[in-house]
């Protein structure tokens, strides 16, 4: 089972609404992954706190228009992002707006549960159109429920943020940015790891190629280091022999990073 396919199902196992065989799977595979695990955990609190609202009658077209309302803000503020390492535009985004952060979260917990309780058992996405544009809203909420937890205080929260990133179908450039702005400036060293693992699906951009490099010259932590050797040698990113030579010869350098930075020479000089 893959994670995109458990992160599906949590709002079901949720509300006990899975079959035996699939709630065995799910639980099988939580047991082994933590990425999972802390989803889980993070809409486990949402759905205790939605239990504990009183019932009443909601206002849907109201509800529907400040969502949507919301939702424009985002893409707007997508529309304007660039998409070069430093993240800027998020984070200052993200500054003005943080008092929308607690609802994005909400919105987009809630959102996947009524998906995958309602809309998953109930409708055929082929023949619903409004399904389908409720899915993409529901992308777009986990995006930016993304990019809210990598900026919270909290060493946890922030990876989870990263966790979080590393599930979206089709991340934004505001994603990509975030990650890079984490790699370089993160002050938690599993923060700045977790952040290398997720950007290696942007591999391909000079942008994040880049960023590895120079991150590979500024990085103090030998943990962090050699996650970058081991990155640019995975990605075949020749830019960086340079740098790598550099490291290698530089004696204030911890001797197992000098030693890694030899292995990535070697490895990149042959292919």
């Amino acid at each position: 089972m893959r994670c995109k396919d458990v992160s599906e199902q949590l709002a079901d196992h949720l509300a006990s609404a899975l079959g035996e065989a699939e709630r065995s799977e799910l639980e099988r595979h939580l047991s082994s992954c933590l990425a999972c695990r802390t989803e889980l955990d993070g809409l486990s609190q949402t759905w205790r706190r939605l239990g504990g609202i009183p019932a009443m009658t909601p206002d849907s077209s109201a509800m529907r228009a400040r969502f949507e309302a919301m939702l424009a803000e985002s893409r707007a503020t997508q529309s304007r992002a660039v998409s070069r390492p430093g993240g800027s535009d998020v984070r200052s985004w993200l500054r003005r707006h943080s008092t929308l952060q607690p609802l994005l979260q909400g919105c987009a917990a809630l959102l996947l549960l009524l998906v995958g309780i309602e809309v998953g058992r109930e409708l055929r996405p082929s023949s619903a159109p409004e399904v389908r544009e409720l899915s993409q809203e529901v992308r777009d909420l986990r995006q930016m429920v993304s990019l809210s937890l990598m900026q919270q205080q909290s060493a946890s929260e922030r990876l989870k943020g990263v966790s979080w990133s590393n599930q979206l179908d089709s991340p934004g450039n505001e994603v990509e940015a975030a990650l890079v702005d984490t790699l370089l400036h993160d002050p938690n060293v599993d923060v700045r790891l977790a952040s290398i693992d997720a950007l290696k699906r942007f591999a391909e951009r000079d942008a994040v190629r880049s960023a590895a490099v120079h991150a590979l010259e500024t990085q103090s932590s030998p943990l962090v280091q050699m996650a970058l050797i081991d990155f640019v040698v995975e990605t075949r990113d020749h830019a960086a022999l340079e740098t790598l030579r550099r490291l290698s010869r530089d004696d204030s350098v911890n001797a197992t990073v000098r030693a890694r930075a030899v292995w990535g020479i070697d490895h990149l000089e042959a292919v």
